[in-house]
């Protein structure tokens, strides 16, 4: 996957090769499908918080159980890389409200000041020690913004 923009750092590493052992998970083996995404949702925590393993295994077996294919979860990864979006930020003219956490290793930090810088007048939220995961610790701080953000 191309990048648009070199200088800002990738994916971890971690996450990509925890993926690609995707295709041995037998999907329609609900035991071995929350055991994936478990696994998945712990990379993905930040060491500022703690990671709720009965939770998550709640929610991936309650995702397993609505959901006709647990695969969908992950169809944001065939999107590609954002190389007709490089130079368009500037086009938003609407007020922006950023959330990111300092340790995320699908967008790493850099990603969220780049996107300050680039769109004129936006907010950023900066997570301390958290990852990509919408923690429960963050709940109430994340909700407080939005809800500044919009005037509501």
């Amino acid at each position: 996957m191309a990048l648009a923009d070199p200088a800002i750092p990738g994916i971890a590493p971690s996450i990509i090769e925890y993926h690609a052992k995707a295709g041995r998970v037998d999907w329609s083996n609900k035991g071995e499908v929350i055991q994936y995404q478990v696994g998945a949702w712990r990379l993905l925590t930040g060491s500022g918080r703690t990671f709720d393993q009965r939770a998550t295994e709640e929610m991936a077996s309650a995702d397993f159980d609505r959901t006709p294919n647990p695969r969908t979860a992950f169809n944001h990864a065939t999107l590609g890389d954002a190389l007709g979006w490089v130079g368009r930020l500037d086009e938003l003219t609407v007020p922006t409200l950023i959330i990111h956490g300092t340790e995320d290793p699908v967008l790493p930090y850099a990603h969220a000041l780049a996107l300050q810088a680039a769109i004129a007048g936006s907010s950023l939220l900066t997570l301390e020690r958290a990852g990509h995961e919408l923690n429960r610790a963050d709940w109430g701080r994340m909700i407080e913004s939005i809800y500044l953000h919009t005037g509501r």
